[in-house]
């Protein structure tokens, strides 16, 4: 799978047990794909988000920050074309993106940081831009 080889890249971490709700990791391939890798398989409860509370959480935040994101752009550059709502998966990612490298408030550690082990001097934050302001590429 796309994540696992990105977790091995990065961090040379292999994945031993997932804990989902019941959607699209209770299907018989992705079963099957855990049983080839020996990876074990949870299941929360149906209604009971409590019990992924660390995962909700993140996404909520996530979807939060991508809706802001298409509300700014919207107020601020509705003539061009960016209230698209095509442009919905553009912002989640950005918004994903941007959460994974942004210090937490308590340990101050980056998403990105737990899985790697890897400190970051946080330049790739210094190069982001405001999500679909408009830009212009100058020639020299």
């Amino acid at each position: 799978m796309a994540f696992e080889e990105w977790l091995w890249g990065q961090a040379r971490v292999t994945v031993k047990h997932y804990h989902s709700d019941n959607g699209v990791f209770d299907s018989t391939l992705f079963r099957e794909a855990c049983e080839e890798e020996n990876q074990k398989q949870s299941f929360s409860g149906v209604g009971a988000q409590h019990q992924n509370a660390e995962a909700e959480r993140a996404i909520q935040t996530v979807m939060y920050m991508a809706r802001t994101f298409m509300i700014h752009a919207a107020l601020q550059w509705g003539s061009d074309g960016s209230d698209d709502l095509l442009l919905w998966p553009f912002a989640v990612d950005h918004a994903a993106w941007l959460y994974n490298r942004i210090p937490q408030q308590k340990s101050g550690i980056t998403p990105i940081e737990l899985v790697t082990n890897i400190k970051s001097d946080h330049r790739d934050l210094m190069g982001t831009h405001v999500w679909r302001c408009p830009v212009y590429v100058l020639d020299p």
